[in-house]
């Protein structure tokens, strides 16, 4: 495997924004930038939620919202096996759903900020950590992340910034390339164990599991496939949530899955654009039915632009390694 030498470092992250769920950042890849260098990442994000999911997989109308975001990331790294990224949304939602539904029994008005209007601000704040080793051909990358919130913002309500809960992530990520059986092909999954903030003594922790498949036709363009889900293993039932039905919003502990492809494209050494679409297909517990429509462009920076672990990461082409993530997902 030689060295690559101008990936940009651009990834499609998938933020589970705090208003969809939880701070919850997909990141399948597991390659890191050479120390010194880095990129920063813009994504616009059009997100549009039709209904949710209730406690049984059902699917209802209730509390759509539709949302324009745009995702800042800096990706640096410390040495050529330690990387760090730091990532901020600013998220604009408005509520499109009815003015009142019944949820469990519970009869559920709109909050404050769902009148009809577009109402944004800045979320949450994330830092994340990855320590990048080599297991022959494969990339594993354990990883750390904690986000928490930037400001006061309101919880109540589907049209909200965020559910303003401080947010703890353990994991791994693992790549290699496919090469054997593809030309110019890869694979990447991760894994991540997330607790967010205990409030009024009420838990949530989950699984997050993504994998990332993808294919290069030509060096500069990276063709992609996306499953990420979200498994609950603690969360509140209706009833815990009934005394306080006002604030249910803000913990709602959903289950989900979505599907989704994009592609990405290298227009100069340093830089790269890439779009994504991504669905949700299955849901409970509150999970949204959405769809995601997110389109970015990534810079890199550093001395040589020697790209992501200048020390053996398989070249399967520079679109494929520079490309990368970023998008709110859907379903939380």
């Amino acid at each position: 495997m030689r060295r690559v030498t101008n990936p940009a470092i651009a990834r499609v992250l998938l933020t589970l924004a705090a208003h969809f769920g939880c701070a919850h950042i997909v990141r399948a890849q597991a390659w890191v930038p050479s120390q010194g260098e880095g990129a920063v990442s813009l994504t616009y994000q059009n997100y549009d939620v039709v209904g949710h999911f209730d406690a049984f997989g059902r699917k209802n109308t209730n509390g759509g919202t539709h949302t324009h975001a745009i995702v800042a990331e800096i990706d640096y790294g410390v040495t050529d096996t330690i990387g760090v990224t730091v990532t901020l949304p600013f998220i604009g939602s408005k509520y499109t759903g009815p003015p009142s539904y019944v949820v469990g029994g519970h009869e559920t008005h709109p909050g404050p900020l769902d009148n009809g209007a577009y109402h944004a601000a800045v979320q949450d704040l994330r830092i994340e950590m990855q320590r990048l080793f080599w297991v022959g051909p494969v990339a594993v990358a354990p990883r750390v992340g904690f986000s928490f919130p930037t400001h006061d913002y309101e919880t109540v309500g589907e049209a909200v910034p965020g559910r303003h809960r401080r947010d703890l992530q353990f994991g791994a990520s693992a790549g290699t390339d496919l090469d054997r059986l593809v030309r110019r092909a890869y694979v990447h999954v991760r894994y991540a164990y997330g607790i967010a903030e205990r409030i009024h003594d009420i838990p949530f922790t989950r699984s997050n599991i993504d994998v990332e498949v993808g294919q290069a036709p030509t060096p500069r363009l990276a063709l992609r496939a996306l499953v990420n889900s979200q498994v609950r293993h603690q969360g509140p039932s209706l009833d815990e949530l009934s005394d306080d039905w006002e604030n249910h919003d803000r913990f709602i502990a959903p289950s989900f899955l979505n599907l989704g492809g994009g592609a990405s494209f290298s227009l100069t050494r340093s830089a790269d654009i890439y779009a994504l679409w991504i669905v949700t297909v299955s849901g409970s517990n509150g999970a949204h039915r959405g769809r995601l429509i997110a389109a970015g462009t990534t810079w890199a920076f550093g001395r040589g632009l020697s790209g992501m672990v200048g020390s053996g990461k398989p070249d399967h082409s520079d679109a494929a390694h520079r490309s990368g993530s970023v998008s709110v997902v859907p379903g939380g």
